[in-house]
């Protein structure tokens, strides 16, 4: 593992939880390969635009195991959503290349997000 991978990955879960979009956005490369629960993205843009959306129903984050070795990391945190989905239990992997966050797989039950969306 080296220590910058895991300050990107940690740099950018702390962007993104705590609001500052421009520090995560500076995180990723520009054709970032994002795959979802609900959500896939394949540049940077849109995957920022939609996770500011998602944030403004986060409450809060609380991070309960984290994984890093050379080319990426697996964190497991606890999302508190003021949502119908109250507490959504995430896994999140990372690859990074060239000092970016180039592709993110997002894990998580989505059944009561999908069903409060379709009301």
């Amino acid at each position: 593992m080296t220590m910058d991978t895991r300050k990107l990955i940690e740099n950018y879960h702390l962007a993104w939880t705590s609001g500052d979009f421009t520090t995560a956005r500076n995180s990723l490369a520009g054709d970032l390969d994002f795959r979802g629960s609900m959500d896939t993205f394949t540049n940077a843009d849109d995957f920022i635009a939609a996770l500011t959306r998602f944030r403004q129903m986060v409450q809060s984050v609380e991070l309960l195991q984290q994984f890093y070795d050379e080319t990426g990391a697996a964190l497991l945190y606890d999302c508190h959503t003021a949502s119908p989905a109250g507490i959504i239990r995430t896994a999140e992997f990372f690859t990074v290349t060239a000092d970016r966050i180039s592709a993110i797989r997002l894990v998580f039950d989505a059944t009561i997000l999908r069903q409060a969306m379709q009301a």
